[in-house]
């Protein structure tokens, strides 16, 4: 459901999630999965920098 309303698709979630891959959520994806959701971007995010 996440890729549906974030509009990518299943395949890019699993390569997103895996360590296998170099795939990665970038801003844009990071601001979607937020609104999907009904949060803040920051929620996201550390607090203080690692």
């Amino acid at each position: 459901m996440l890729a549906y309303g974030i509009g990518v698709s299943k395949g890019f979630i699993g390569m997103a999630e895996s360590p296998k891959y170099n795939i990665k959520y970038n801003v844009n994806h990071i601001n979607e999965i937020a609104k999907y959701l009904g949060c803040s971007p920051r929620d996201f995010l550390p607090e203080k920098p690692l």
